[in-house]
């Protein structure tokens, strides 16, 4: 009788607070811990004047790439996620990222804490406030990486 080996799948994990955003890829015995500092980062793109939604994101997705190359070694990987705002993006002071799917050279991963929500300082008006569900922003994304 022969023993057949389980293969064992990535595995993505996410755990956010408002300061740090960790990655965990986990295969097996293998693990890799990735961290985004927000403050760090958010103060950076402010300096520079980079655009802080679209940076962040890029960050995101290739920390994520990281912290799976670490542990499942691959060439394309594919994330879909949506993010909405509850405000136009200028005004927003709560945006929510969702990770939909992730796949690795083909490869459907699971994946853990799939939510991550950035929230600040809310400086609207009572009017903006009350009349922000008509501006609301929902936008779906899907990357080759």
């Amino acid at each position: 009788m022969s023993e057949t080996t389980p293969i064992v799948k990535p595995i993505i994990k996410i755990k956010a607070d408002p300061e740090i955003i960790r990655i965990v890829g986990k295969k097996g015995g293998e693990v890799s811990l990735q961290d985004i500092n927000l403050r760090f980062i958010m103060a950076t793109m402010w300096w520079e004047g980079d655009p802080q939604l679209e940076t962040f994101f890029q960050i995101l997705e290739l920390t994520i790439k990281r912290a799976l190359q670490e542990v499942h070694p691959h060439e394309k990987m594919v994330i879909d996620y949506s993010y909405t705002a509850n405000d136009i993006l200028e005004d927003a002071s709560e945006i929510m990222v969702e990770i939909e799917n992730i796949e690795a050279d083909g490869e459907v991963l699971e994946v853990e804490g799939d939510i991550i929500v950035l929230s600040g300082n809310d400086s609207r008006g009572f009017f903006k406030k009350l009349t922000a569900f008509r501006r609301k922003v929902k936008e779906n994304v899907h990357r080759e990486i």
